[in-house]
């Protein structure tokens, strides 16, 4: 037996698959014992499938297709799972019963590897390996090092729209410069990723892109397509950052952000804001009136600043402005047409209020603390003079 055929045979005598039935109702009527590892909790029979994947809400049209075709198959998008990069399909089983399959595609990538290193020793062989590897939903190719794809699977011809390998050789993909522009070969990317998991974004697309040397002539890429994981997954990283009543960014995030331009070198000024009386607007017109005003007066604060500034609510009625680039007088300018907006806004439920601002400016002895409590500071001069003011504290000077 050839070192192909004892690979090719222990990959087809591996269970990769692992499964589950649904009925009608989306409910598991039975499951594999192997399907646990790509579940966060034990699936029971009786139970929504929903409940333990996900990734088939909004597909409950096309999963009730299993039931009525007969040749019905249908194939998501990989997912990850538990450290698990896995191919989930659905299959008709019968008319009460859809079968749902578990492909790991983790290990067979790694025995793709295996075999294209011996993968011209038979034609027939070969064909097989083929097969194989064009079933993945898996973009997979191989360069030399001259930079030519001497391999690629056919998801991945058909990705870039080439009619086969000899098109798509001709079209000088470079898919490098989708990482880091600044790169110049694919042997640079190999060394820029190896033993990591990185992401790529090429088009529309987000994948996780692999790279393995194949002795020292190849280098074989995967990139496996997880869009909308990642666009999940920042969309909760976003979601996280916000303050759940405003939409703006939380105490947490202004903080870290904050840090990081203290540790630059550009000037930037702090703003302590807080709504005057806010306490009589609760009293008089109820809390659910106080959250109004607290929402509508984030949107007037955001609409008056630039993109590249940071507005977060500290707490309460109290928020915190980062604008970055400005001196002291180019802040106080800036305060001071936002405490007007402000003072000539009409609030839906109470009318007219004001809001008391205190800035202070970033200095070369400053730490978050030093700078947040001169800020805080200036506020309460503000509110003490009167209230519907800004304020800017300095640090004092001690002349010897």
């Amino acid at each position: 037996m050839t070192n192909i055929q004892a690979v090719l045979n222990a990959i087809l005598s591996k269970n990769i698959f692992e499964y589950l039935l649904i009925d009608k109702a989306f409910t598991i009527s039975r499951t594999s014992l192997g399907v646990l590892k790509y579940m966060d909790s034990i699936p029971k029979e009786g139970e929504s499938v929903l409940k333990h994947i996900p990734e088939f809400s909004g597909y409950e049209e096309i999963i009730e297709k299993a039931f009525t075709f007969k040749d019905f198959s249908y194939q998501f998008k990989t997912v990850h799972k538990n450290g698990y990069y896995v191919n989930i399909s659905i299959d008709h089983y019968d008319e009460k019963t859809a079968l749902v399959l578990f492909q790991n595609i983790t290990e067979v990538t790694q025995s793709q590897q295996k075999l294209l290193q011996y993968s011209n020793e038979t034609t027939l062989l070969y064909s097989a390996l083929q097969k194989i590897i064009d079933q993945q939903n898996t973009l997979l190719f191989l360069v030399d090092s001259q930079d030519k794809i001497e391999f690629a699977n056919q998801k991945c011809i058909e990705y870039f729209k080439a009619k086969d390998l000899n098109e798509l050789q001709t079209m000088d993909l470079k898919l490098y410069h989708y990482y880091d522009p600044a790169l110049k070969s694919y042997y640079e990317l190999f060394k820029r990723i190896k033993d990591e998991e990185t992401h790529i974004a090429i088009n529309d697309d987000i994948f996780i892109v692999h790279a393995t040397c194949i002795e020292s002539t190849f280098t074989l890429f995967t990139l496996s397509e997880v869009t909308n994981i990642y666009r999940k997954k920042k969309s909760l990283e976003v979601e996280v950052q916000l303050d759940t009543l405003t939409n703006i960014y939380n105490k947490a995030y202004f903080e870290k952000r904050l840090e990081e331009e203290l540790i630059s070198s550009r000037p930037f000024a702090l703003v302590v804001v807080d709504i005057d009386d806010f306490k009589k607007i609760n009293d008089t017109f109820g809390h659910q009136a106080g959250d109004t005003v607290l929402q509508e007066f984030s949107l007037l604060l955001k609409n008056n600043l630039r993109e590249s500034d940071i507005l977060a609510r500290w707490g309460g009625e109290e928020f915190l402005i980062l604008l970055k680039g400005a001196n002291e007088a180019i802040a106080t300018q800036k305060i001071e047409k936002l405490r007007q907006e402000v003072e000539t806004f009409d609030f839906t439920k109470v009318g007219h209020l004001s809001a008391s601002f205190g800035i202070a400016c970033k200095e070369e002895s400053d730490d978050d603390e030093s700078l947040l409590l001169r800020a805080d500071k200036a506020l309460y001069e503000a509110k003490h003079q009167g209230k519907n003011r800004v304020v800017v504290k300095k640090i004092k000077k001690i002349n010897i």
